[in-house]
């Protein structure tokens, strides 16, 4: 699989969720969103090992006692991850990271 690394693979264990750069190479990749029912000690558990296995701590976007969201950016994507402990639920998006700008000439 074109662009597959350990760094995919272990945010793909995140809710099992398929990250769209694991498929054949395409022009415009389509976003993914995945939602998994689980527990909220679960999920947040889930961001730690992540975070942990490839050596990324995510961007916190939200902290409560009832949610939490991260974002990692992962090689031209950007992975969201939300934890929801009312709804028992994790909610994986991924998203293509904006084009870099070009640097402007001096």
């Amino acid at each position: 699989m074109a662009g597959f690394t350990a760094r995919k693979a272990a945010l793909a264990l995140i809710g099992a969720a398929t990250l769209a750069g694991c498929e054949a190479a395409s022009l415009a990749p389509t976003p993914v969103d995945q939602e998994v029912p689980m527990a909220f000690p679960q999920c947040l558990s889930r961001i730690e090992e992540t975070a942990a296995r490839i050596g990324q701590e995510p961007a916190v976007l939200a902290e409560t006692s009832e949610i939490r969201i991260v974002r990692f950016n992962d090689e031209g994507e950007i992975v969201t991850v939300s934890c929801d402990a009312l709804g028992g639920r994790m909610v994986v998006q991924t998203r293509p990271a904006p084009a870099a700008a070009p640097a402007a000439a001096i």
